[in-house]
């Protein structure tokens, strides 16, 4: 009943968890996994043709599946000229307006403020996104004053509300990207201003672009469905442009056929961790019942050769046999799918289902009733095997019971070679793949599926095997003792014909013991994956790629920060193949206690591994002026050569000079103001509050103008606050071209350089240099993976040349690391972030904004993710809301809850075997027990032995299942768990053993055993005096 409900349960659970799975991975796919974009020109008189096409196109669905159309069309070039608020313009100086119209805009939109626009008014109504509002600081009823950069143009358009999206993460709003920010990624373009569509096409479809977007209703859609989905998208985006007429210059794209390979691969291997624990238990109910049928028919061995002696033929006693075992499998094929739809009625209150996006509903449907038949059936042939071998004569039966005979020794031995080379076999082979192989018609992996039961198979066939010399070793030690008791009853032990009671305890105590491991990996995996992925606590991501002006502050200022880590990115390509890699760059000094990076990753302490870097920090020579400093003054002078003021001659460029400060995680630039010939500089700046201490690292001159224009450039005076600042006391200085080459080098902080060869119409391209003391370029500390290292073919303590940021600068590995937080690629490389922003500057002039934010946070993390969310143009990353949203995973969730099952039903198996064996053991033992009693042993003794008995071989049982448990999950966990993307988890997961309910279990068996043999003691003293009256009755 036990093993037939489990089973039952097992399949509708896993039925029920992979459809959970489906559902979850298309409700969290990205816009672009779950929709298809096509871009192009409107073309003008053509947009109505097109429009039509691609409406027609799918009115009738998407292979097989609903669809919806929405179209959008976007004016080119409207600028906006009035005042723009906080809006940042372009390097012209230049903001532009996102004008367009939005079909279904009113379905997926909500009005914060005034009415939707009604066509035909004048001036042309408009309804803006709110962050594009906020920030241009709109409100309804104000005019927009826009000019067309083609026609030359210039109107006006009227704010009739203010919209903000229902669902920022819809597929729909791929149609405007600036919807959610104000602003799209990385320009100057701000909006929507969203008008009505026969307003645009009356008024802004001239050079207009357009766009449809095509959502498939993905909703309860099948696994087959989902892969014809997958062929039909990969068919539109080769030749949806060509059909509506766009050619060329039309563009489609989704990524709706990489949903449908990742939901496969998540599937083969949600299936394949959920048939494991299926597995487990299949090997362990069938042996609890054979095991069972064992005893009985060693029971009743004697009298079914008398049966046979008397005529009864073997399949008579097969028919008895078959139906005795119909009494027993008949009521469990019957009820177990009503107790197991009862019993997952009320397992989605377990909390960690509950927690989860699992929803159960069981069924009752012809699979289920198959599930229940074919446990059934499989318990029936378990208990019917030992009846139908073939019989012997009595005589013989007799003498088996004592002397197995040397075949089946040797059978017993050929299957456990066999076993442990499966074992062996799977373990190989799951090392070699770096993802599972494909499932094939069967939906699963097999390798994947059966690899721990193989395990556990072979490691307790394998440790039973040193049952006999570990009995006659306990033996030895007990003969020394005054333990008659104990002595007997290892005695007993000794001489059992078989040892399949122990090996019920080991296989459940390693079932057990696995579950619970795999699960424990399995969730320590969750937050290792997560606290790689993210890097730190909190990680801060720019949306405009680099941070705004006083974004240091305001990251600091954010509530229960206690370490804030400014951060570099770049992505370059390594050695002659051009292996994809990423650079993170920050501060190593701090990096300890931040950047959540496991030991054995770094190859031992982190902290070690951060020393390496900051103590081959590279030189970085600064001007320290008062720490008090909070403003800076003084003059800077320019002279230029060979120039004449005649008439056509272009105006004198003038000479742009910034001051330069060092500042963690980089510099900061201060413009100071323009010079020209005979008009030095006079500036007084005041220093930014964030700004201390005050380190001046050098200064950027700029200028342009014709070849030959040469230029003289020096600061004749500087004061920090009220103290003068000698800047040739502090050392030489050197000037450098933005092109790395050296310009200038002397004692004072000048500059004498000449534009190089002329560009369009006679002028140079402007020239940078940059102004710092004199230092010599040194390699930046770096650790590489080994991925980076083999692409780079070089090794610990070796230099190379990298091209970062605007040039190259050598490098120095440092050491080594497995993997780098931060990012997913196998090649990458950690940086010293001062050395990195001291070689860029020094070398270069490139004065650099973090692009990301790595913070180490206090006790409430929560409030902190929510301060910095509410930043603008931040994304943030939460490791630990990152390890709670794939710890809800139904696969990962279903898998762990399974093998939750497997522990509980091995467990309530392992106990009916152990009772039925200790029950079957005194009834076979009472005849001797009853001689033995007659030549003199008291009932207290043969009581106390039978318990000796039974204690002994249970604690083989639970040591051989621990150590065969653990040891399997040692080296199987690592490579059966995996990704939903079925890849190998970075980092590698890391054997956990939750000692609490393994030790639990193991030690509740134990206890069982030795309450169930005492009771079982205590009833055979009393059946003792009755086996004394028949002793010789067999004579």
């Amino acid at each position: 009943m036990i093993a037939t409900v489990l089973l039952t349960g097992l399949a509708d659970y896993s039925r029920e968890v992979v459809d959970a799975g489906a559902r979850s991975a298309v409700e969290s796919a990205s816009p672009e996994e779950r929709s298809i974009l096509v871009q192009g020109p409107a073309g003008g008189r053509e947009f109505a043709a097109r429009d039509a096409a691609v409406h027609d196109r799918y009115a009738g669905g998407f292979a097989g599946r609903d669809a919806h159309v929405s179209t959008a069309g976007y004016a080119v070039g409207r600028q906006l000229t009035g005042d723009v608020g906080e809006a940042r313009p372009d390097k012209d100086g230049v903001v532009f307006a996102s004008v367009s119209f939005l079909e279904g805009l009113r379905e997926h939109a909500e009005l914060v403020s005034g009415t939707w626009p009604e066509p035909g008014a004048t001036p042309v109504r408009t309804a803006v996104g709110e962050a594009a509002a906020r920030t241009l600081h709109l409100e309804v009823g104000e005019r927009v004053a826009i000019h067309d950069r083609l026609s030359r143009k210039s109107s006006e358009i009227e704010v009739s509300g203010i919209w903000r999206p229902r669902d920022p993460n819809a597929p729909y709003w791929r149609l405007a990207q600036d919807a959610v920010d104000g602003a799209a990624p990385q320009s100057s373009t701000y909006g929507p201003f969203v008008v009505d569509r026969a307003d645009f096409l009356s008024g802004f479809a001239a050079s207009a672009s357009a766009a449809w977007l095509i959502e498939p209703d993905l909703a309860g859609a099948p696994l087959s469905e989902l892969d014809g989905l997958g062929q039909a998208t990969t068919a539109a985006v080769d030749s949806l442009a060509d059909d509506i007429g766009l050619g060329s210059s039309g563009l489609v794209t989704s990524r709706l056929d990489q949903l449908t390979g990742r939901l496969e691969r998540a599937d083969l291997v949600g299936r394949s961790a959920l048939i494991t624990p299926m597995l487990l238990m299949v090997v362990l109910g069938g042996y609890a019942l054979v095991l069972v049928a064992v005893l009985m028919t060693e029971q009743r061995r004697g009298e079914t050769a008398l049966l046979r002696a008397r005529g009864a033929a073997r399949a008579q006693l097969a028919g008895l046999a078959a139906r005795e075992a119909a009494l027993v499998v008949l009521p469990a094929a019957v009820l177990a799918p009503i107790l197991a739809s009862q019993i997952l009625r009320y397992v989605d209150r377990v909390p960690m289902l509950a927690a989860g996006a699992l929803r159960l509903t069981p069924r009752f449907d012809a699979l289920t009733w198959a599930v229940a038949g074919l446990a059934a059936a499989g318990c029936a042939l378990a208990m019917l095997g030992p009846a139908l071998r073939r019989g012997d004569t009595y005589a013989a039966e007799m003498a088996s019971r004592s002397r197995p005979s040397r075949r089946a020794a040797a059978q017993r031995a050929s299957l456990d070679i066999a076993l442990v080379g499966l074992a062996v076999l799977g373990w190989f082979q799951l090392r070699q793949y770096s993802s599972p192989l494909a499932g094939g018609n069967l939906g699963i992996d097999p390798l994947l599926a059966a690899s721990p039961t193989l395990g556990v198979l072979a490691g307790a066939a394998i440790a039973l095997r040193a049952l006999p010399p570990l009995t006659r070793l306990a033996e030895r030690a007990v003969d020394r003792k005054p333990w008659n008791a104990t002595m007997f009853g290892m005695w007993q032990a000794g001489r059992r014909p078989q040892a399949g009671p122990v090996l019920l305890l080991a296989l459940a105590v390693a079932v057990s013991t696995l579950a619970w491991c795999l699960a424990g990996t399995s969730e320590r995996s969750i937050v290792d994956q997560a606290d790689h992925q993210v890097g730190a606590d909190l990680r801060l991501l720019e949306g405009t790629r680099f941070a705004p002006e006083g974004r240091a502050a305001e990251v600091a200022a954010l509530p229960g920060v206690e370490t804030v880590l400014p951060a570099w990115r770049d992505s370059l390509r390594l050695g002659a193949e051009g292996e994809s890699a990423s650079v993170i760059s920050l501060d190593a000094a701090q990096a300890n206690g931040v950047v959540r990076l496991r030991d054995d990753l770094a190859g031992g302490s982190p902290q070690g591994l951060f020393t390496k870097l900051s103590d081959a920090r590279v030189e970085a020579p600064v001007v320290d002026l008062p720490p008090t400093t909070q403003r800076i003054s003084g003059a800077v002078e320019t002279e230029v050569a060979s120039w004449t003021d005649e008439f056509f001659s272009p105006p004198e460029p003038p000479v742009q000079t910034d001051a330069v400060f060092a500042v963690a995680g980089g510099y900061r630039r201060v413009p100071l103001g323009r010079s020209s010939n005979g008009h030095p500089l006079r500036f007084a700046v005041d220093l930014p509050a964030d700004l201390q201490p005050v380190r001046l690292a050098g200064f950027l001159v700029s200028s342009g103008g014709p070849a030959g224009f040469r230029v003289s450039w020096r600061v004749r005076s500087l004061t920090a606050g009220d103290a003068p600042v000698d800047l040739g006391a502090a050392g030489p200085w050197q000037a450098r071209t933005r092109a790395g080459g050296e310009a200038t080098s002397g004692a004072e902080a000048t500059v004498d350089y000449t534009l190089p060869n002329a560009g369009l119409w006679g002028y140079s391209q402007p020239v940078t240099l940059v102004v710092t003391r004199a230092r010599k370029a040194a390699p930046v500390p770096v650790v590489a993976t080994p991925a980076a290292l083999s692409a780079l073919r070089i090794g610990d303590g070796d230099e190379t040349r990298m091209s970062l940021g605007q040039g190259e600068v050598g490098v120095r590995i440092a050491g080594s690391v497995s993997a780098v937080p931060g990012t997913e690629d196998a090649a990458a490389l950690l940086a010293d972030l001062p050395s990195l922003a001291a070689e860029a500057f020094y070398g270069y002039g490139e004065v650099r904004q973090p692009q990301e934010w790595w913070l180490a946070t206090g006790p409430d993390p929560h409030a902190t993710a929510t301060a910095a969310a509410a930043l603008p143009g931040i994304e943030v990353l939460d490791r630990r809301a990152a390890a709670e949203e794939a710890g809800r995973d139904p696969y990962g969730v279903g898998a762990r809850a399974a093998l939750f099952a497997a522990a509980l039903g091995a467990v309530l198996i392992a106990a009916m075997g152990i009772g039925v064996d200790i029950r079957a053991t005194a009834r076979r033992r009472i005849g001797e027990l009853a001689v033995l009693h007659t030549l003199g042993a008291s009932p207290r003794l043969l009581g106390r032995s039978l318990v000796a008995e039974q204690t002994f071989l249970a604690g083989v049982g639970v040591l051989v299942g621990l150590v065969v448990g653990i040891g399997v999950a040692a080296t199987m966990a690592p490579l059966v768990i995996l990704t939903p993307a079925a890849g190998r988890p970075v980092p590698e997961p890391l054997l956990t053993v939750v000692w609490s309910p393994v030790g639990a279990t193991a030690g509740g068996l134990l206890l069982l055993t030795l309450v169930l043999s005492a009771s079982v003691a205590l009833a055979a003293r009393q059946r003792m005096i009755a086996a004394q009256l028949r002793i010789g009755a067999d004579a």
